[in-house]
């Protein structure tokens, strides 16, 4: 049965005046049934500006029009859009009226996979900011399993499900995890959908993420997400120099931007208490990645000193440092203990730079004048070839 949806929708208008032409859409697409239409116009509606603030008031007011108004087209809207929609009436509540919402809606989504899968989203990010978060664990990670067996499933969905992921990680304290369900989630989500004043706080989270997370080496990768330039401009900027820093592998900018940007390194609990332990460890692997890559190919025997020079680690730690390079698949390589020698015998690739696309241009040239002798040694002999 339709509930007459004149005085929710007088309510509205007198509530928000400006959007008075969305409220007057909805009406006629109420009066018209057209749902589809509906289904936009009050995605529109629910998603301006008015909305945005988590209060009280906001609150009952989104549960008040979901209530009164959207749940009466449970069977007739688009099931993911409706799971939308109760995304954003969620959104302020608190986590026990957020999980009383979703309740009743678990029957009307469960026969569409996506609406099915995005319900369930909607209610692991729930749990998790209720603090249940065994029991959003264990939804997420049954859900990630079925996601990943099945065929063709929404961007839209994958977003969602590596955005909660993602708060369910960073309530864990699991760094790499925060930092790959980050990447998946910008993977599969237009930059224009993340809004615009969110940006800098999720680039700012991601890279602290990386530069914390101990197994996390690929930096290069991160500064080529498009989110990272919205930190240009705001109060995050500083973590691109630090960013800048761990993708050079160049313990000269790491000292240098450590000391510029104290303050707001003390100011961020996570990479304070890492800075001695997990940041300089990973920043002496880089700096050898970065030391052995530089060298040509046939010249990467390293000794003992010169490894403990560039990496700024002592003589008695140059092995140590070298052995867990090789655990983590950085470097491949031998130790010649009696020679205190390294010898490299490859390097995990990595983004180039324009100053490696430089360095990988100076040996191509090299090795092409190289290969140009050998063909004029070989003409030369030829004809001694011949005769003899």
């Amino acid at each position: 049965m339709e509930v007459d949806p004149s005085p929710i929708l007088e309510a509205a208008r007198k509530a928000h005046p400006e959007l008075a032409e969305l409220v007057e859409q909805i009406q006629k697409c109420f009066n018209a049934k057209l749902y589809h239409q509906l289904t936009n116009a009050i995605l529109e509606y629910l998603s301006s500006a008015p909305f945005l603030a988590k209060t009280p008031a906001v609150a009952t007011e989104l549960k008040d029009f979901f209530e009164g108004f959207v749940k009466q087209f449970v069977l007739k809207f688009d099931k993911v859009k409706l799971v939308q929609l109760l995304s954003i009436v969620c959104r302020p509540q608190t986590p026990a009226v957020a999980l009383e919402l979703l309740a009743p809606l678990e029957e009307a989504v469960k026969a569409e996979r996506d609406a099915k899968y995005m319900w369930q989203i909607l209610k692991g990010e729930k749990l998790t900011t209720s603090g249940d978060t065994e029991a959003a664990k264990e939804l997420l990670d049954s859900l990630g399993q079925e996601i990943d067996a099945a065929y063709e499933v929404q961007a839209l969905v994958q977003s969602h499900f590596h955005k909660t992921n993602c708060g369910l990680w960073k309530k864990l304290g699991r760094y790499q995890d925060i930092y790959k369900s980050s990447i998946l989630y910008l993977a599969y989500t237009k930059l224009s959908d993340i809004p615009v004043e969110e940006r800098p706080l999720i680039a700012f989270e991601t890279v602290v993420a990386a530069l914390v997370a101990e197994e996390e080496f690929n930096f290069g990768e991160l500064t080529q997400q498009e989110i990272i330039s919205s930190l240009d401009g705001s109060q995050y900027a500083w973590i691109k120099d630090i960013l800048q820093a761990f993708s050079e592998g160049k313990f000269d900018l790491f000292d240098t931007y450590l000391a510029k940007h104290r303050s707001q390194i003390d100011a961020t609990p996570e990479l304070k208490a890492a800075e001695a332990t997990v940041l300089r460890h990973k920043m002496c692997a880089l700096s050898l990645m970065e030391l052995a890559f530089r060298k040509p190919k046939k010249q990467r025997r390293l000794t003992f000193e010169e490894v403990a020079q560039h990496c700024r680690v002592g003589a008695k730690d140059v092995e140590h440092l070298v052995m867990k390079s090789m655990c983590a698949n950085l470097i491949h390589g031998q130790i010649d203990e009696v020679e205190q020698l390294v010898v490299i015998t490859w390097v995990k690739p990595r983004i180039l730079d324009v100053q490696r696309i430089d360095l990988m241009r100076e040996r191509m040239d090299v090795w092409a004048q190289q290969t140009g002798l050998l063909l004029e040694h070989l003409e030369s002999v030829t004809p001694e070839l011949l005769v003899s």
